[in-house]
């Protein structure tokens, strides 16, 4: 996939647009968790790891620059990266079925890969 700058700011605005989203299901779940007993450093974990993709891509909007901008896709990536292994955590450590975080999981899975090419792209048209 080739970005020029017009489809570059589209892209920015839909995945900005998109991260906010999952960040407030995100908060849902976690409301959700809470009242089935799981435990608050877990839903925290998963609220902190989940909000901070949404929030790194906000601020990679405000980059002084084009490294500065792919650090905090990189950052947002990461944070996919742990919001994964967190929802695998309490999934697996109180039993739940695997189809209850399975849309959660699908929309991180699309959201990362969307990340990891916008940073492919940036790093390839740019350094």
């Amino acid at each position: 996939m080739e970005f020029n700058l017009t489809s570059m700011k589209q892209y920015e605005k839909e995945i900005k647009d998109w991260t906010k989203g999952y960040a407030v299901a995100i908060v849902k779940m976690t409301i959700l968790l809470k009242k089935e007993g799981v435990e608050y450093s877990l839903r925290d974990q998963l609220l902190r790891s989940g909000t901070s993709i949404g929030a790194n891509v906000k601020e990679a909007k405000a980059s002084s620059s084009i490294r500065e901008l792919i650090r905090y896709y990189e950052i947002a990536l990461r944070s996919g990266n742990e919001t994964e292994f967190w929802l695998d955590v309490i999934q697996e450590g109180y039993s739940f079925p695997i189809d209850k975080f399975a849309a959660l999981k699908s929309e991180l899975k699309e959201i990362s890969n969307v990340l990891g090419r916008i940073i492919i792209n940036l790093k390839k048209n740019n350094i």
